[in-house]
């Protein structure tokens, strides 16, 4: 579009030379007469509508009626031109003072008007163009005044003595509502910029003043009684109206809209306080003058003074809006920041800020509190399940039920995703904070209507009173949160109080979190490799790595102490991918030591598994260790059933398109299935520990072992059983089917040196 504005533009103003030439040649050179002025004179305005309608059909919203306006005084302005060739060229009379032309110009005037205000009222506030209105009007009546007073009045007489005077007065209505209008769009160009592009607003502005220019050199020519077609100010209304049609070509190719300098920030506040009050004050000194005569200055200094006062009260008005509108945003933005969006409930800075208070006074006072802490059970697999959508409706609606239970006495907060706290008011017992717990167990325990879905669910809830359990706020929310902690581990839907058992294992396990974070990067962390054997041919085939963790004096944390540990607090996921990279560079280490390839499992945590950037973590490490993806084994728990996301399965397919293979762990245990199966895309599945241990003496768990093994042979799944101890168990595996076997009964979890003696020796 820039393209077409620059190869226009150069034409354009060639046409427009060549217009004023033409122009300039017929009156100074060839002496033609006024009907071919007339006639040539209906070029501009009809370039003029051309130009602004094409400007209205590029723009869009208030610019677009703007333009559309502009084009509309510039169509009333040719209507008026054929009017005044029509008296010349079809009547053959001369033209009339005044005549039907007179109408469609002052028409035009009128629309160039609205289309200011238009803009302003659009753009800007309805006050704002109140304002402006008002600076207009005074500006309009103090100038009418003035002319009134020292140019209309002292030639009424001789024109309306003149045959055709009525005509002659008439014809003065063009300079004041032009000057009221250049006067407006003054104030418009330094007020409110930038409503329209700088360059725009300064060739519309051009335009007005020359047709100011070319109405008054009229007007005085009319009074005389010398006007005839074809003076050479026409040139000068052709000059407005070529500058409005490229004022118009020049919006529809617009460049960015520059920002206001500050220096016309001033300039605004300089017009709108200058103008008004300035020609107010002339007004007076010269109403002081004839004050016991009132005439036309009095009358407009009377009226100029209203308007004042009414422009005053209405700022007044204004400003008062203004102070109630602030207020209120201020009110929303506080309410805002210290409450919860999506349920209206205070959230965890106005819950602490509220309790700090109640803690103060109850220090003063000697009353209990206490603080409940409660989440819903099972929340992240309906959430996950139904969606979110779903979930923050029933955020919602237990936020609700929530509220029309608890007294007002206390404070419910929601702490965020789908944790709840509350802050009880001054208590006689304990037992008031036990009913409490109760009648929340119970409304959450009644069903939820949730869209199409019925859910039922529960909560557990953790209560620390104070002064017992701590005495500040943060002590009680940690001491209530391991309360409720103990709740869900129990089973959930119930509560329980803070005990100091319960912060003996809260230290325990802020001291083991340290230490495993200090163990990662000490390299306290090691590997060990159980061997897997073929049941057949009892050959080593692969190997599990295993996690393993010795401190620094030497001492072994059992794996059961640290890993759900290491869950909780998400150092799995650095763990985790220590443990991908070392057992990878092992297997590798063997490979390259002469040694037959191996595939080696590790465990994947559900929560590496929705890491982001897991696959391409997994990949970068298969090509920096160079092991082979085949070879690799990822191990998933129930864990992984249990939170079955779109995400969990992406990740796990996108890992199965890299040549790992997938393997069920504890099958037959939790949420194992067989849909599972279907969605991950497993390759083989682990028989759980627990069906092996006693499937020599029970039956029941040997009929689910060879229940397993069947269904595999009959999906193409091989089968690993862990846990295997006894030869017995080992005979009664090989008569099932094919199988591989890892246990204690061919060997313990071995250090990769060990594993490679084993090897060795098995090989010889």
């Amino acid at each position: 579009m820039d393209m077409n504005w620059i190869a226009w533009r150069k034409p354009m103003i060639a046409v427009i030379a060549v217009y004023f030439a033409v122009f300039a040649a017929a009156k100074w050179g060839f002496g033609a007469d006024a009907r071919f002025f007339l006639l040539w004179e209906v070029i501009p305005p009809a370039a003029s509508v051309a130009m602004l309608l094409r400007t209205y059909r590029t723009q869009r919203g208030s610019a677009g009626t703007f333009w559309l306006l502009m084009a509309a005084g510039a169509c009333f302005y040719l209507l008026g031109q054929l009017v005044w060739s029509f008296y010349a060229w079809v009547l053959m009379v001369p033209l009339p003072t005044i005549s039907l032309a007179d109408l469609f110009w002052n028409l035009q005037t009128g629309l160039f008007f609205a289309a200011l205000f238009y803009l302003l009222f659009r753009e800007k506030s309805i006050s704002q163009g109140i304002r402006f209105l008002f600076d207009c009007i005074m500006i309009l009546l103090i100038v009418g005044t003035v002319s009134w007073e020292f140019i209309i009045s002292p030639n009424l007489h001789r024109m309306l003595s003149h045959p055709d005077g009525f005509g002659q007065a008439a014809v003065l209505s063009y300079p004041i509502t032009d000057f009221g209008i250049l006067l407006c769009l003054f104030v418009f160009h330094f007020a409110y910029t930038p409503l329209l592009d700088r360059r725009v607003l300064a060739l519309i502005t051009f335009g007005f003043v020359v047709f100011v220019g070319g109405d008054t050199i009229y007007v005085l020519d009319v009074i005389s009684g010398q006007y005839q077609g074809g003076q050479w100010y026409d040139l000068l209304w052709s000059a407005g109206l070529f500058a409005y049609g490229f004022a118009g070509w020049h919006a529809s190719h617009p460049n960015d809209r520059p920002a206001p300098e500050p220096r016309f920030v001033v300039y605004a506040r300089l017009l709108r306080l200058l103008f008004p009050y300035a020609g107010f004050a002339i007004l007076f000194m010269l109403m002081l003058n004839r004050i016991d005569k009132p005439d036309a200055v009095v009358t407009g200094t009377v009226l100029v003074t209203v308007l004042i006062l009414v422009r005053q009260i209405s700022m007044l008005l204004e400003n008062e809006r203004l102070v109630s509108r602030l207020k209120q945003m201020l009110e929303k933005s506080e309410f805002l920041a210290t409450h919860d969006d999506l349920s209206g409930l205070p959230n965890k800075r106005l819950f602490e800020r509220k309790a700090q208070e109640a803690i103060e006074n109850a220090s003063q006072d000697g009353q209990p509190l206490a603080v409940l802490f409660f989440d819903l059970d099972r929340f992240k697999y309906i959430n996950d399940s139904l969606g979110h959508v779903t979930g923050d409706e029933l955020i919602r609606q237990v936020a609700e039920r929530i509220r029309g239970i608890v007294p007002e006495t206390c404070i419910v907060a929601r702490q965020g995703g789908d944790e709840f706290t509350i802050l009880t008011g001054p208590l006689t017992s304990s037992r008031q904070a036990q009913v409490l717990a109760e009648s929340i167990l119970r409304a959450v325990a009644e069903p939820f209507k949730v869209r199409v879905h019925e859910i039922q669910t529960s909560t557990s809830i953790g209560i620390a009173v104070y002064p017992e359990d701590g005495l500040s706020i943060a002590d009680l929310m940690k001491h209530a949160d391991a309360a409720m902690y103990q709740a869900k581990e129990l089973g959930g839907g119930r509560f329980r109080f803070f005990t100091p058992t319960l912060k003996d294992g809260m230290l325990k396990s802020i001291l083991m979190e340290r230490a495993l974070r200090h163990a990662l990067d000490h390299d306290e962390l090691f590997l060990c490799y159980q061997p897997q054997v073929c049941s057949k041919e009892l050959t080593i085939v692969g190997a599990e790595a295993l996690l393993r963790w010795r401190k620094a004096d030497g001492q072994l944390v059992p794996p059961s102490d640290f890993v759900p540990l290491a869950e909780d607090t998400g150092l799995i996921v650095p763990i985790g991918d220590w443990v991908i990279r070392t057992a990878c560079r092992q297997a590798v280490q063997w490979e390259r030591e002469g040694r037959p390839p191996l595939k080696i499992a590790v465990n994947v945590s559900p929560r590496q598994l929705v890491q982001d950037g897991f696959v391409e973590k997994v990949a970068g490490i298969l090509r920096e260790t160079g092991m082979t993806a085949s070879r690799l084994i990822i191990e998933i728990t129930e864990g992984v059933a249990l939170q079955n996301t779109k995400e969990t399965t992406d990740t796990l397919l996108r890992l199965k398109a890299l040549g790992l293979q997938i393997s069920m762990d504890d099958f037959g245990t939790g949420y194992s299935s067989l849909g599972y199966l279907r969605t991950f895309q497993v390759d083989s599945l682990k028989i759980a520990q627990s069906f092996v241990g006693e499937m020599a003496e029970n039956e029941g768990h040997a009929g689910i072992v060879k229940a397993i093994m069947a269904m595999a042979r009959s999906l193409n799944l091989s089968v690993v059983v862990e846990g295997v101890e006894t030869e017995e168990q080992v005979k009664l595996l090989q008569t099932i089917d094919d199988c591989t076997i890892q246990g204690y009964y061919f060997y313990k979890p071995l250090l990769p040196d060990e594993f490679s003696a084993v090897r060795d020796k098995v090989k010889q």
